[in-house]
């Protein structure tokens, strides 16, 4: 896109966000419908859906740093921009006739269990970020790519996040197998877009921190005067910057370099997100003080995207032990 034109698609989800956020952790049905439909008029289901697409991964990655910045109970990484690029990928290899009618707009990711990449056939399954969503593309470990039906809603620490399980039974439709360099792209962009977003909640949480530290006042003073407070808060600004500086970082690779340095770059991104952006809201909690703590405030439903997302994909574990291990002799 041009920058323009990418200024105003951010404006939109800009004001979608303030539009549709949430203030309470049980959210009315009838006003997550709406906004699942709200978000879907929006068309950004298209950005990924051509080859080549009409925007970047990094455009895409600040899309989804606006959509966690506020408590929104909508699917955008999973029905709106994961799925459509999976579909692309797909799409990519096979000729219009041997595309799956499965292949359609409705569909989001299945996770294994845990909420980490799929392992082998026949693990659990459960169907990721699917609000407003019928069905569930799958990625085996070999690139196989596989459509699922989803299952009744499963109960998940994330309160805004819609998941559903997906039935042991459920007819699996194929519709195709990603090659290496695909498959690759296909996890690199996952990790750096759940990555974009989990950035995007905790720079936001930290700001709404730093405002609350400038109206507190204790003793007479605002509590943002007080060093030890400013020191908090400047840790927290240091930890979300470190997370955009990785994140965005991946996003440019995987527009510009080869499919397995852009994954390397992902890898470190989510790793150094799990860690800092929970150290960064962690540290705006406690500016904030005992409020925090209570069910009425917003404070945990940031938390608990974070907290649910730094285990989403892949674990630290999982990614220090892979990034530690020697790349293979060329």
């Amino acid at each position: 896109m041009q920058a323009e034109e990418f200024m105003l698609v951010r404006d939109l989800v800009r004001t979608f966000a303030t539009r549709f956020r949430v203030e309470s952790a049980d959210p009315d049905p009838s006003h997550r419908a709406a906004a699942q439909k709200a978000l879907g008029e929006l068309g950004l289901a298209e950005l990924r859906g051509s080859t080549p697409p009409d925007a970047t991964v990094q455009e895409c990655a600040l899309l989804a740093e606006e959509h966690g910045s506020r408590p929104l109970t909508t699917s955008l990484l999973g029905t709106v921009l994961l799925a459509p690029e999976l579909l692309r990928l797909i799409g990519d290899q096979m000729s219009p006739d041997q595309v799956s009618p499965e292949a359609g707009p409705s569909q989001t990711i299945a996770l294994a269990a845990d909420l980490r990449f799929p392992g082998p056939a026949g693990t659990d399954l459960v169907a990721w970020d699917c609000e407003g969503a019928d069905r569930a593309l799958h990625v085996a470990p070999d690139g196989t790519v596989t459509s699922l039906a989803l299952g009744p809603a499963v109960p998940s620490a994330d309160l805004l996040r819609g998941i559903r399980s997906v039935p042991p039974d459920s007819p699996a439709v194929t519709l195709g197998r990603l090659d290496a360099d695909r498959l690759m792209h296909w996890q690199a962009y996952a990790l750096t877009l759940l990555s974009s977003e989990l950035v995007g909640a905790a720079r936001s949480f930290v700001g709404q921190s730093v405002d609350y530290a400038r109206e507190r006042r204790q003793y007479g003073r605002a509590i943002g005067s007080f060093q030890a407070v400013q020191h908090l808060l400047a840790d927290a600004t240091v930890l979300v910057e470190a997370c955009t500086s990785a994140t965005r970082y991946a996003a440019w690779c995987l527009d510009h370099e080869p499919p397995a340095q852009a994954l390397t770059a992902a890898r470190v991104a989510k790793a150094e997100v799990n860690a800092s952006a929970l150290d960064a809201v962690s540290i705006g909690m406690q500016v904030f003080g005992g409020i925090a703590q209570t069910w009425e405030h917003v404070a945990h439903l940031y938390l608990r995207r974070i907290l649910l997302g730094s285990t989403t994909l892949a674990t630290t574990a999982d990614l220090l032990t892979t990034l530690a291990e020697p790349e293979p002799v060329r």
